[in-house]
């Protein structure tokens, strides 16, 4: 057993494929199941159910899962040591991200990150809330930055910032020329919306909800799994939706698409920081750390 079988094993069970593991390994897919087919043979069991569509772990590999990422993190911390014991910082981090706004603060911390470390390099990982906050559990990302709170046993969560949500509207619509709307007026439009797990519709059925709303009362005609898909959705006028005020500032789509607030429904969302306890902070995430807090004040 070698670490690179341990690493074509830890991706193929976090992208459930071969070929995207491979990927991201940098290497041939051949070679990813090679090293998986070898490592089945020296622990005498399967690890991967090879269904039509996805690879899932078998019980064996589920049961193998927690001890190969703890093996890689040793092996990061391990590396970590010697390289502070130089006064080095390199390698990667590790960021997932369920949240547009993180797409207006990382570059700017990642920036002034590698001007004093220029060995280190990143690897962001986007997806809702509820998928993130799981890779972070299973000890894939250093940490992430999400919009949920979803109770996990040995994660920390702590308070970043705080983002409004308002409605996107398209240039046409009877509400772009309108400096605010209230919520009676919106319940008959269409809505783009998006998908369970994600921290925006979970603020929003809140808010709804405080004021005697179901989430259902929403005519919704599409449901998305990004708050891009949602701003491009308004952007070529399939229906308005909710979406943050701070990217919404950020001229993403121009003039086309405006934010306008809701005068009788405040919509709120705490953005978080989360990390596993289990894992140990390396030095560079850390420090990494440090500067994102700074910008995002």
């Amino acid at each position: 057993m070698d670490f690179k079988q341990i690493e074509a094993f830890v991706y193929v069970a976090k992208y459930k494929s071969f070929s995207k593991a491979a990927e991201k390994l940098l290497l041939s897919q051949p070679t990813v199941s090679t090293h998986i087919n070898t490592l089945e043979e020296e622990l005498g069991v399967k690890l991967f159910e090879r269904l039509s569509k996805e690879v899932i772990l078998t019980e064996a590999g589920n049961l193998f899962y927690p001890y190969t990422v703890d093996m890689l993190d040793l092996r990061e911390r391990a590396y970590e040591a010697i390289k502070e014991f130089l006064h080095d910082i390199s390698g990667q981090i590790r960021i997932g991200s369920s949240t547009i706004l993180s797409e207006f603060i990382l570059p700017k911390a990642i920036k002034e990150f590698q001007e004093k470390h220029p060995k280190t390099y990143f690897n962001i990982d986007a997806g809702n809330s509820q998928s993130i906050i799981q890779r972070v559990s299973d000890g894939i990302l250093d940490f992430a930055i999400v919009s949920r709170k979803i109770p996990k046993k040995g994660l920390d969560y702590t308070h970043f910032l705080k983002d409004k949500i308002i409605l996107a509207v398209y240039k046409d619509h009877p509400f772009y020329t309108r400096d605010s709307i209230f919520l009676e007026e919106i319940l008959h439009e269409k809505f783009i919306v998006r998908e369970l797990g994600s921290g925006t519709r979970a603020a929003v059925e809140y808010a709804l909800k405080q004021k005697g709303y179901d989430f259902d009362t929403l005519k919704v005609v599409a449901t998305v799994s990004t708050s891009h898909a949602v701003l491009h959705s308004v952007k070529r006028k399939l229906g308005i939706g909710f979406m943050s005020e701070y990217a919404l500032k950020n001229e993403i789509c121009g003039d086309e698409v405006i934010g306008v607030p809701i005068v009788d429904l405040v919509v709120e969302k705490d953005i978080y920081l989360v990390h596993n306890k289990k894992k140990t902070l390396r030095n560079s995430v850390k420090q990494f750390l440090d500067i994102l807090k700074k910008i995002s004040y």
